[in-house]
């Protein structure tokens, strides 16, 4: 029987210390994530964020901003690529210890970014290779040669983009620190999980999230407008390690996303 796919996003609050000027790995969360990740019932393909392990080099060297004239960045480049690697290595290295058989697609090797927002070189079948052996494809953001600007950042919601609309999983999560989204500052006792997001709600969240001064990063923002259009090939839902075991079991909770 051919198993349904789940597209997972494991965000870099979730597996490091985002906030950290250097690199640090969040070990409660991996150790939790490597036991409830489970593929007896989904193939699953399995995407992280950079965290700790590559903003901060991101940022030194203005790498978002593409190469620029007169500023030494190709050592930066290859620290924020190295980095982000070493993650990969160690959460694929979690994985495998608990009995998930992984193999990495690096983005750098693999793809070449237009911008931000497009992958032109998207290969569908590096990802089916490695789902044929029985295997979990794991992708992460990284810096990619660009087009546009030399070279750029792509993210792990890009990818996540591409993923869905390519696979059109049965299911896509995106897994933050928080159980969900809320309707205001998630350390107020007052604030509640909103449990159904739609494209008709965005104007009147980026209004609510930009008033509360709750959506500090824009992350938040951009990860609901990211769900948007994921929720048009697969099911979605924003949720935290917690509820992901519940999930992968056909019991989602958090805030389902919706066109």
């Amino acid at each position: 029987m051919i198993k349904e796919k789940v597209l997972l996003k494991f965000g870099g609050s979730v597996i490091t210390d985002k906030y950290s000027d250097v690199p640090s790995i969040n070990s409660e969360n991996l150790t939790k994530i490597g036991k409830l990740v489970d593929t007896s019932r989904y193939q699953l393909i399995i995407v992280h964020g950079a965290g700790s392990f590559g903003h901060p080099a991101a940022k030194k060297y203005k790498l978002s901003e593409g190469l620029i004239d007169g500023f030494q960045q190709s050592e930066g480049i290859k620290i924020a690529r190295n980095k982000v690697r070493e993650l990969n290595s160690i959460f694929s290295e979690i994985l495998n210890d608990n009995g998930i058989e992984t193999e990495s697609v690096v983005p750098s090797e693999k793809m070449m970014t237009n911008g931000s927002e497009e992958i032109t070189n998207f290969s569908k079948e590096e990802f089916d290779k490695i789902l044929t052996k029985g295997r979990t494809p794991v992708t992460f953001g990284d810096v990619t040669n660009d087009t546009k600007q030399g070279i750029n950042i792509l993210s792990g919601d890009v990818l996540m983009k591409y993923l869905a609309k390519t696979f059109e999983p049965r299911l896509s999560l995106f897994i933050m620190d928080l159980p969900g989204v809320f309707d205001g500052d998630p350390n107020a006792s007052s604030s509640r999980i909103i449990p159904l997001i739609t494209s008709k709600d965005l104007v009147h969240f980026e209004k609510l999230f930009v008033s509360t001064n709750t959506d500090v990063t824009g992350g938040i923002i951009g990860k609901i407008k990211r769900a948007i259009e994921i929720s048009n090939f697969s099911e979605t839902w924003i949720t935290n390690v917690e509820s992901l075991e519940s999930c992968l079991k056909g019991k989602p909770r958090g805030t389902r996303v919706i066109l």
